[in-house]
């Protein structure tokens, strides 16, 4: 409490679901925002931790909803997992993710399947960040699973 009024720190908005950058960037973009979705401001500083008005945090996080369409509080906005990109709706895939996860999906079919450190093998033998791997090769294992179901559902003649 500050002043009469309960204050939250980033730490305390991250639990809500929202990643420590996604509410950096919020903070540090508020003023490109309609003031009915801009992130408050900070209250106090104690201890070089940044403290915002709860109700005011609260607002924005419903505002945020309304406008993103998320069914959490705290998510970016964007589609997570499968289809995430896709014409149905997401960012749109760069050409270097798409060519991560067709590099990824030859090796898923050349070893049969996933094995546990594909992502970080693939990052020393190709370059790129691990994080950049891990999302490649999840969209890779989907599209995998999705073959192996097609496959057994719609066997080759012999």
């Amino acid at each position: 409490m500050v002043e009469g009024r309960a204050v939250v720190s980033r730490a305390w908005i991250t639990r809500t679901g929202a990643g420590r950058s996604t509410v950096a960037r919020w903070y540090a973009l508020r003023h490109e925002q309609p003031a009915e979705r801009r992130h408050p401001e900070r209250v106090v500083t104690i201890d070089r931790v940044d403290y915002y008005d709860q109700a005011e945090v609260e607002a924005f996080w419903a505002a945020h909803h309304e406008a993103v369409g998320t069914a959490r509080l705290g998510v970016s906005g964007r589609r997570s997992g499968p289809g995430h990109g896709e014409p149905s709706g997401g960012r749109p895939v760069s050409a270097e993710r798409a060519l991560a996860v067709k590099v990824a999906l030859a090796e898923l079919r050349r070893a049969g399947g996933y094995q546990r450190g594909l992502a970080a093998r693939l990052a020393r033998t190709h370059g790129g960040g691990a994080s950049t791997w891990e999302r490649a090769v999840t969209d890779a294992r989907t599209a995998y699973a999705t073959e192996a179901e097609h496959q057994a559902q719609h066997p080759a003649p012999e």
